[in-house]
């Protein structure tokens, strides 16, 4: 699967024209600005900083047109940062900031925090508000999921903290897993599939897999071509397991009381093991009334 490289390799060799003077003044500087907490303030964005975040941001056209918006309208939504270290930290609003980033914004308004409690809060509140912007991308959102899952949270735990379903989280631990186990079938495609079509593709056999994998490479690899080759195996499967539930078994019994005699042919099933026992009993009970078995 193909990706933008991350915006730290953008802004490597980038330059921000800051001359020799205040970049000195800057260094010299004993003391930053101590801000309140809970305060709605601007920042320099000199002063905040990245610590973790629950997604991989790249340097995309949406990051570069929200930077743009910011310049020419202003931030009309504050990020959330928190003290640490001489430094504010970004809690939440990592888009905003890297888009600052890109188009040189100055100053940042920020909203002053306390840290998270623990790494569990952390990872639930970033994943609420990128849950909220729809912009989280499949394998992203699975990560996290998984994530809370080794800090010892319950599906029902996590689906409660996200107003999410307990199914949705299910199929996305499941994916998570899937994509760990297939990373190198998946990456021949061009785009990420959802959670949903990965769900699905998780149904299949290795054989299908590599079917609709093939399948797809030749309709572009995109994340649409997958879907319409993954939902027909998926379909075909699901038939196929209808089809067996309603078959009936079908056992002819044959008796002549005179000479008892019984005659017995199971002429359809699909389950040795349970014909074997609908023939035994079958057995018992004439053996028991002296019937002779054919």
């Amino acid at each position: 699967m193909k990706k933008r490289p991350p915006l730290e390799e953008v802004h490597r060799n980038l330059s921000f024209d800051i001359d020799d003077e205040s970049a000195e003044n800057d260094t010299s500087s004993a003391k930053k600005t101590e801000y309140a907490i809970n305060a709605l303030v601007d920042i320099p964005i000199s002063e905040i900083e990245l610590d973790k975040n629950i997604r991989d941001i790249y340097a995309d056209d949406s990051l570069e047109e929200l930077g743009d918006s910011i310049r020419e309208n202003g931030q009309i939504q504050p990020i959330v940062v928190t003290p640490k270290n001489g430094k504010y930290i970004v809690k939440t609003g990592h888009r905003r900031y890297k888009a600052c980033l890109l188009r040189d914004v100055k100053t940042v308004k920020c909203i002053v925090e306390n840290d998270f409690s623990s790494e569990r809060e952390r990872i639930i509140i970033q994943a609420t508000e990128n849950e909220q912007r729809l912009n989280l991308s499949s394998r992203e959102r699975e990560s996290y999921i998984a994530q809370l899952i080794d800090m010892g949270m319950t599906q029902t735990e996590i689906a409660k903290a996200l107003h999410k379903t307990k199914g949705w989280v299910s199929e996305a631990l499941r994916a998570h897993s899937f994509v760990s186990e297939n990373k190198g079938l998946l990456d021949e495609l061009s785009e990420e599939p959802s959670t949903r079509d990965t769900w699905k593709a998780s149904t299949l056999t290795k054989k299908q897999l590599e079917s609709v994998i093939r399948e797809a490479k030749k309709q572009g690899g995109t994340k649409e071509a997958f879907k319409r080759e993954v939902t027909k195996k998926y379909n075909q499967n699901i038939s196929l397991k209808k089809k067996m539930a309603t078959q009936v078994y079908s056992c002819t019994v044959q008796i002549d009381f005179e000479k008892k005699d019984v005659s017995i042919e199971l002429t359809k099933f699909y389950d040795e093991k349970l014909a074997e026992i609908i023939l035994n009993d079958i057995k018992n009970y004439y053996e028991g009334k002296n019937f002779n078995i054919q």
